[in-house]
């Protein structure tokens, strides 16, 4: 089964690409798509198409959405279609329709980037946290600045924009991939639903500083999704 990676709206198209590189090493085909991340006024359906339109020729599929990016699968079910066999959540928040990103988050962490928005536009995602929090995840100087070089500016209106509705996700097979302590209560709500859950003890950036095992566990779960 062909990968899609599809990176979170916080983050830059190179987050996936050393696990891509692995991937391609070990014979799976793979993509890193590159989407130009969210834009008014469809933040959602807008997103979901250009990601679409990035992976010609690549079906069926599997999408492994990181992070944010799980807010968009609803979006991405409708604008693939049968293209899309199968979602593959790492890290990843739960789809939300009908709800604002700003809902779902830790209220203080909601509270932070309204005060940190500048004219109505976030920092980049690697200031969101504290000093010295991503320099912990990412211990490589260089691969931490081409990270950080990477990274969008993202208008605080997309985490107030209600995301929109869509059923046609929940009959797609599904799996859930838990890399950190934050993301467990996304992991338990999947194992309730009957998905293909696995919890490894890493962070939430793995897929940069761990791309060979990340790959190895891509690989393995999108054979599960794919019998």
């Amino acid at each position: 089964m062909r990968l899609a990676l599809i990176h979170s709206p916080f983050v830059g198209p190179s987050s996936w690409r050393r696990t891509a590189e692995a991937l391609a090493a070990t014979g799976v085909e793979a993509v890193a798509a590159d989407y130009g991340g969210v834009r008014p006024p469809d933040w959602y359906d807008g997103a979901a198409h250009r990601i679409a339109a990035a992976l010609p020729g690549f079906e069926p599929l599997a999408l492994a959405v990181h992070s944010g990016a799980g807010g968009l699968v609803p979006a991405l079910a409708d604008a693939l279609g049968a293209r899309a066999s199968a979602f593959l959540f790492v890290d990843a928040v739960l789809p939300y329709p009908g709800q604002r990103w700003l809902d779902t988050a830790p209220p203080a962490l909601a509270d932070r980037l309204r005060e940190i928005a500048e004219e109505g536009v976030l920092p980049p995602w690697d200031t969101w946290f504290g000093r010295g929090a991503i320099e912990t995840l990412i211990i490589d100087p260089a691969l931490r600045a081409a990270f950080s070089a990477d990274l969008p500016r993202v208008p605080l209106a997309y985490l107030e924009a209600v995301a929109p509705g869509g059923e046609a996700w929940r009959n797609r097979r599904a799996a859930y991939l838990q890399l950190s302590g934050p993301y467990a209560a996304e992991a338990g709500a999947a194992e309730a639903l009957g998905w293909i859950v696995r919890r490894e003890q890493l962070h939430h950036l793995a897929m940069l500083t761990h791309p060979d095992r990340l790959a190895g566990i891509l690989a393995e779960m999108a054979d599960e999704l794919a019998a």
